[in-house]
């Protein structure tokens, strides 16, 4: 009788283990677990070119001189990247080597967790597909350097909002931009290949 409630005991514990999972908030994974510990370059991949990806980080500093303030956005390019996606969260850890520091700043990446588009109930397409949309958007292509402040679904009409800023931008207010994306099919990140002659 021991025996068996040992056996069963164990057996519960293996059970149990076995299928706990990290809570999270509802749309959000966490990031692969081969990702270094430390904290590493947070933000939406706003651009690529073949194995690199511009990351802009929501999270301004406000800076300034002679009295007016300005925003600074962190952004960085990172090379050895070969697929992320244009409008996904991600943070990136670099490989310790120099960084060049205009703006925005390039760096070679070691590694890189990508952190999962929520795909609200009712919608056709994720997050990262409707900032995408935005992006290629017309009115989004003018922007040089996007911030990705909000983006929110409307499932009463199938839209996408997308609230950006340029930080790049002149303007000294630096103003919002908004897009409406339709819920529609997702929208292919677009990589342009080198011609061969």
């Amino acid at each position: 009788m021991a025996s068996r409630m040992l056996v069963l005991m164990l057996l519960i514990i293996l059970i149990l283990t076995g299928c706990s999972e990290q809570v999270s908030k509802e749309g959000e994974q966490p990031p692969r677990t081969d990702a270094p510990r430390e904290k590493g370059f947070t933000g939406y991949v706003v651009d690529r070119k073949e194995n690199s990806i511009l990351v802009v980080n929501p999270e301004h500093e406000n800076i300034g001189t002679n009295g007016e303030t300005s925003k600074y956005y962190p952004a960085k390019w990172f090379s050895n990247v070969p697929d992320s996606q244009i409008g996904t969260y991600v943070e990136v850890w670099t490989d310790g080597s120099p960084e060049n520091e205009p703006y925005p700043g390039r760096a070679r990446a070691e590694s890189i967790a990508e952190y999962a588009a929520a795909t609200p109930e009712g919608a056709k397409i994720s997050e990262a597909d409707a900032i995408r949309g935005g992006i290629y958007l017309s009115d989004g292509k003018e922007v040089s350097l996007p911030v990705i402040e909000d983006v929110e679904f409307h499932a009463n009409t199938g839209i996408w909002t997308v609230r950006m800023r340029d930080a790049m931008s002149a303007d000294n207010n630096q103003a919002q931009i908004e897009l409406e994306v339709p819920d529609v099919e997702p929208v292919e990140s677009v990589v342009q290949e080198p011609k061969s002659e």
